[in-house]
């Protein structure tokens, strides 16, 4: 028991003595803080604003259009789909013409008709003038001979028999050249009636064009195809829906402005406009006020010009900004504030140069600048464009 009591303590006495022979430990050395460069810095400062207030809207196009059928007809090719771009007069739609194709056909032959009737009477007007000609070569002839035998007669030089003859040969002659003048006028009326059914013929050929031209459907305007409505094989009607085509180039931001802001605008004022799909953030001139306003919501729906974009389309949710007035605040970068799920902050640079991040409350958005309304004061120096690259307590450097 003793033994082992001693063996302990020999243990424990060479410990200690080991532990005094080792030199003290130093202190852990501070940590250098990183080192940021190529960002951009800039002093808060305050400036008067427009007051605004903030209303929703629809893009939409300013043209729109939906094509359907004139005609009743099988479809067969359809050579567009939807975000197909169009070019005005391209055909879109083919329909089976074979039915149209054949009333063509017939007007066609019945023009044909007509024409060759025209030489058929111009033939018998010639010759109807030629016997009329002849005839009242005889009718003359026969009024010479009457005339000659009412001499002879009122000399008693012929008989009566005689003169009778002379007198009914005469009365015929002049009835053969009425009668040839009557044939010549009614031939000349028949030519009329052929003229006319030429004028209806041709008439029923270019309305049978024209209904032909029906079974190719082409695009009314140059534009963007949001909607197919048809498929190859179904049936076309007038008033059903094949394509909806819209203009991809001009579109405008439709808002309900309530009636009590209505009067603080006008046409060609410039509102800032803000389409977050599209990436567009401009100032976009009043183009249409509508003048009446809805009874139920009162509000007056009012259009503004958007400039052309690639990402614009129909349907795009939009805000625009009313001015109420004016005030003084605090705005930066939109790129300088930093949100960490529900917070929002920037950073901050001290004399020191060192960025440090401070959460801010942020206001209304305007053409890419935030307003704060809480957290900064005029003179600090912010980071406002690479905070990617800042972290809390960086060491930020030209």
């Amino acid at each position: 028991m003793r033994r082992s009591r001693s063996a302990a303590l020999l243990v424990l006495a060479g410990l200690a003595f080991a532990a005094c022979g080792k030199e003290p430990a130093h202190p852990p050395k501070a940590t250098e803080p990183p080192v940021v460069r190529d960002v951009t810095l800039g002093m808060v400062t305050s400036a008067r604003v427009d007051d605004t207030s903030e209303v929703v809207g629809t893009v939409k196009s300013h043209t729109r259009t939906t094509l359907s059928s004139k005609i009743v007809g099988t479809i067969l090719a359809l050579h567009a789909r939807e975000g197909s771009q169009v070019e005005a007069g391209q055909v879109l739609v083919e329909l089976d013409a074979r039915e149209i194709a054949a009333q063509l056909r017939r007007a066609e032959a019945g023009l044909r008709e007509a024409e060759a009737s025209v030489g058929e009477v111009d033939r018998a007007i010639a010759a109807a003038t030629a016997a009329r000609a002849a005839a009242e070569a005889q009718r003359d002839l026969a009024a010479a001979t009457l005339a000659r035998y009412q001499r002879l007669l009122d000399r008693r030089s012929v008989a009566p028999q005689e003169y009778d003859q002379v007198a009914a040969r005469h009365k015929a002659a002049v009835a053969d050249a009425e009668r040839a003048g009557a044939e010549i006028q009614a031939l000349q009326a028949k030519r009329q009636q052929i003229f006319a059914r030429i004028e209806a013929a041709k008439a029923e050929v270019a309305s049978a064009q024209v209904v032909q031209s029906y079974a190719r459907i082409t695009a009314p305007i140059s534009g963007l195809v949001t909607i197919k409505h048809a498929e190859v094989g179904s049936l076309a009607a007038p008033g059903t829906p094949l394509f909806t085509l819209e203009d991809s180039r001009r579109y405008w931001l439709e808002v309900v402005v309530p009636e009590s802001q209505a009067a603080s605008i006008r046409r060609g004022q410039s509102l800032p406009v803000s389409i977050e799909a599209a990436a567009l953030s401009v100032k976009a001139a009043v183009s249409e006020i509508v003048p009446a306003a809805d009874p139920t919501t009162r509000t007056i729906l009012v259009r503004l010009d958007l400039p052309e974009s690639p990402h614009l389309r129909t349907g795009l949710f939009g805000r625009a900004w009313l001015p109420v007035g004016t005030r003084q605040a605090i705005q930066v970068a939109r790129g300088a504030v930093v949100e960490r799920g529900q917070l929002q902050g920037v950073y901050v640079v001290g004399q020191d140069n060192i960025a440090r991040f401070r959460l801010v409350r942020t206001g209304q958005a305007r053409l890419g600048a935030v307003e704060i309304l809480s957290g900064l004061t005029g003179g600090e120096t912010v980071v406002l464009a690479g905070v990617e690259k800042v972290t809390d307590g960086a060491r930020i450097l030209p």
